[in-house]
Parts: structure tokens; C-alpha cells; sequence
């Protein structure tokens, strides 16, 4: 993973320096202040990414460590699991730790290699702070971690 500077007004490619829209690098565009993917190749996948992700935000830690899926998946599943513990459903744990659950997306497109990640933060109460994901090719990097992210809840389930 390379990042990239962090930059309020930063919203070209790092890659081919064209606006943002402008070229076909964009991987994913993150809102994190209201926890979305608004573009990019990970844009026409991303009920299935979200679904996987949360899938594997309802499982048990342990198993997703021992799976191999990563400390931010594990992370994520732990705060679902203790919200669970209280007697909150494993869909109200996912939608109170949402904005994890858009890191979680965001670490695991970060694991390819050749993602290079840009934030904008916020200039005011009505923008969004953004991360943006880039590579050269981004479909398969999006189309590797759908694969990465089935197999993962596979191996988890069988557990």
C-alpha cells in the first residue's frame, strides 16, 4: 500500500494527475462522514463488498484472526460481538459500528498492492471528509477482493 499525501484540496490522480471523474483510476470514493462508497469501480460492487463486509462484521473474531482476514475485520467483528453481548441484534451492532465498517472496506482495498489512498477533508459542516482509492487497473482490484472477501467468509463459516 502507498498513500498518498493528505490534502484538503487534493482531488486529482495520483496517478495520471486528472481530476477526480475526469480519469479511470478511481477505485472507490469514501465518504466517511456519512459512512458511503460514492464512486468508483468498488461503486458498482458495493452492495455485494457491504454485504460481505458485514457479513464477516457478524461472525466471531477469532475465527476471521485465525482466517487470515485482518486486524481491521477482526476489530470490526469484536465491537458487533460486544454489542451483541448487550442484547443489541448483530444488525443494529453493524449499523451502530457503520463508519467501521467503511474502514474495514477501506483497509482491505488498501491490502492490494497497488492501491495508492488521497484524503479531503472537510472545509466546512456541509462537505464531507473523503478517502479516495486508486490503481492503475482498479475493476480487478475490486473483483480480487470480492474473491478475497468470499473465501474469507467460506473459511469463517466453516470454523
Amino acid at each position: 500500500m502507498t498513500r498518498g499525501d493528505d490534502d484538503a484540496t487534493e482531488r486529482n490522480c495520483p496517478l495520471c494527475d486528472r481530476p477526480e471523474g475526469e480519469c479511470d483510476h478511481l477505485v472507490a470514493a469514501l465518504d466517511l462522514t456519512y459512512s458511503e462508497v460514492a464512486a468508483g469501480a468498488a461503486f458498482a460492487h458495493e452492495r455485494e463488498l457491504l454485504d460481505l463486509v458485514e457479513h464477516l462484521a457478524g461472525c466471531d473474531p477469532e475465527a476471521i484472526k485465525v482466517a487470515g482476514g485482518g486486524a481491521e475485520l477482526e476489530y470490526l467483528a469484536s465491537l458487533v460481538r460486544a454489542e451483541v453481548r448487550q442484547s443489541t441484534s448483530v444488525g443494529d451492532a453493524i449499523s451502530i459500528h457503520y463508519p467501521e465498517v467503511i474502514a474495514a472496506l477501506s483497509h482491505v482495498l488498501q491490502d492490494d498492492g497497488e492501491v495508492v489512498t488521497t484524503t479531503a477533508d472537510s472545509d466546512s459542516e456541509e462537505d464531507s471528509s473523503m478517502e479516495y482509492l486508486w490503481a492503475k487497473d482498479p475493476e480487478p482490484v475490486v473483483l480480487r477482493l470480492v474473491e478475497r472477501l468470499r473465501e474469507l467468509a467460506d473459511t469463517v463459516e466453516d470454523a
